[in-house]
């Protein structure tokens, strides 16, 4: 089971020191360079290291998933949907927490730790 995190949007966003899941930053980019080679179009990709390493799941479906266990901390995403589309991510109590640039978009410095769901549209 994945650790519970109790916090606050404003200390999950300090903890992220606003480069992971939760705001936009120059490391969460709406135009990316070629998508991981294990990340297919039309698919949004979670990795449990940064820089698209150890790809953890691949979501294309639009409802809530939840994530797999023991993405607890770092990785990275790409969102190789359709041109346009958003994922969204969710805490444990199932409330947004971050939505994604448009795709193509990645961060390939986050932070699972706050995040228990997607959708990957």
């Amino acid at each position: 089971m994945r650790t519970s995190y109790k916090f606050g949007l404003a200390a999950a966003s300090a903890m992220l020191g606003l480069a992971g899941m939760l705001a936009p930053t120059a490391s969460a980019q709406a135009q990316m360079v070629a998508a991981p080679s294990d990340c297919p179009k039309y698919y949004f990709c979670g990795y449990k290291q940064a820089n698209f390493k150890e790809l953890a799941f691949r979501f294309k479906d639009c409802y809530m998933q939840e994530i797999p266990d023991g993405l607890n901390s770092g990785g990275s995403w790409y969102n190789n949907q359709s041109t346009g589309t958003k994922a969204r991510m969710y805490n444990k109590s199932k409330q947004l927490i971050y939505t994604t640039p448009g795709a193509p978009s990645s961060d390939a410095q986050g932070n699972w730790g706050p995040v228990w769901y997607v959708d990957a549209c």
